[in-house]
């Protein structure tokens, strides 16, 4: 018998959930919450498309916190740039470090992270994830990556796998 984790009681870390009982497991507690405390990040973002890329990255974010949008840009390795281009041509990459940029604006202390390795090179995927271990030190969160790529199993920035 499988014992259901709470993610609130989990330490700050990076974690890897690898099997689908634990993948149900944990998005089965959020769907039970009152109050969105899981920020979720996909491969491919989807965007209101009437609103300008920093108004999509702003949606939802408190007006007293937006001053930090540059910050957040800039700890994500993001081109400010980024603003001119078209939603089209963004990388799978650009898309997800944008949408840690909308989870750090809005605070969110917990991010669920799917599988988005599909379209990236090796370096990209090393990059996000020392980027997803420097977050969770830096900004005291939980960051689960749902994905049964088993070359991630010996990820030295894995803190701990289910």
């Amino acid at each position: 018998m499988t014992q259901t984790i709470h993610v609130e009681q989990l330490p700050v870390g990076f974690y890897l959930v690898s099997t689908e009982t634990y993948k149900k497991n944990f998005l089965k507690q959020q769907n039970k919450r009152s109050k969105p405390v899981i920020g979720e990040i996909i491969g491919d973002w989807e965007q209101l498309p009437y609103l300008s890329l920093r108004e999509n990255l702003l949606l939802g974010v408190d007006k007293t916190k937006r001053p930090k949008l540059l910050t957040y840009i800039k700890l994500a390795d993001i081109n400010p740039r980024i603003f001119t281009k078209q939603k089209k041509v963004l990388s799978q990459l650009d898309k997800i470090k944008l949408q840690f940029a909308h989870l750090l604006l809005k605070e969110t202390p917990i991010i669920y992270l799917h599988d988005c390795f599909d379209s990236m090179t090796v370096s990209q995927m090393q990059w996000l994830l020392n980027f997803c271990q420097q977050l969770t030190q830096k900004y005291s969160l939980r960051i689960l990556l749902f994905s049964e790529n088993e070359n991630l199993l010996h990820s030295p920035s894995i803190d701990e796998i289910f």
